[in-house]
């Protein structure tokens, strides 16, 4: 942990405030928000490693490295972080975070990769973060993607929601170099990418009883491809 970059994290990195429960466009006095803008809304204890950047403080110029132990959580809606400090919850852009670790009780951890350290040639990924599922010459990623459904609701008819609806779509992404790509679990697409160790691949998957559809699975079989 570098003490300086908790230090400007506890003082100056913070944006302008934000309302994570706001959406503009209708009237929210009637209507009620079913579901989260936040990746995961309790608080994880987590180890961030920053982009290098220097920044102005009170206390001189500091450059951005990393920092441990400290409380986090990602908020989607607009890719910022949000970190509980001894100062009072403190904002930043995600965009300044190249990657972090995040654990929750000691029960697991995750791991999780700027989308910009990756290219993208459908350009539909958005500045965020990729959980990495499994790490590797091949990794697998999945890239958590905010539907929000605006209400519906009809008064001269009176049919319909007048509320918001939140659902979190969960995409699988593979990496070819620092190129992300979308990637289909089935048994077609697993296996023509792993053509070059499909016997040991469909053997591993027989003997182990895995299933494709399941996400622990699947990447126990990236792990184990990623060996050969």
């Amino acid at each position: 942990m570098m003490q300086s970059t908790r230090d400007a994290l506890n003082q100056n990195l913070t944006i302008s405030q934000h309302n994570s429960s706001m959406l503009y466009g209708f009237d929210n006095r009637t209507s009620e928000i079913h579901g989260s803008f936040y990746l995961d809304p309790e608080w994880s204890v987590g180890t961030v490693r920053f982009y290098p950047r220097t920044i102005s403080t009170p206390k001189g110029l500091v450059k951005l490295d990393s920092v441990s132990d400290v409380q986090m959580r990602v908020l989607l809606k607009g890719n910022d972080v949000e970190f509980n400090t001894p100062e009072g919850i403190k904002v930043i852009s995600g965009t300044l975070i190249k990657s972090f670790t995040a654990r929750k009780q000691n029960i697991w951890v995750k791991t999780y990769i700027s989308t910009l350290e990756f290219t993208d040639e459908s350009e539909k990924i958005k500045a965020g973060f990729f959980e990495i599922l499994a790490d590797g010459k091949v990794k697998l990623l999945e890239y958590s993607r905010l539907k929000i459904h605006q209400p519906d609701y009809v008064e001269a008819l009176n049919v319909g929601s007048k509320d918001v609806k939140i659902n979190t779509e969960k995409l699988l992404y593979i990496t070819k170099g620092k190129e992300a790509i979308k990637f289909n679990a089935g048994k077609k697409d697993l296996y023509e990418l792993m053509s070059d160790k499909r016997t040991e691949i469909e053997k591993f998957v027989k003997d182990n009883s895995l299933s494709l559809k399941d996400r622990t699975d699947l990447a126990k079989i990236f792990q184990y491809y990623n060996t050969l």
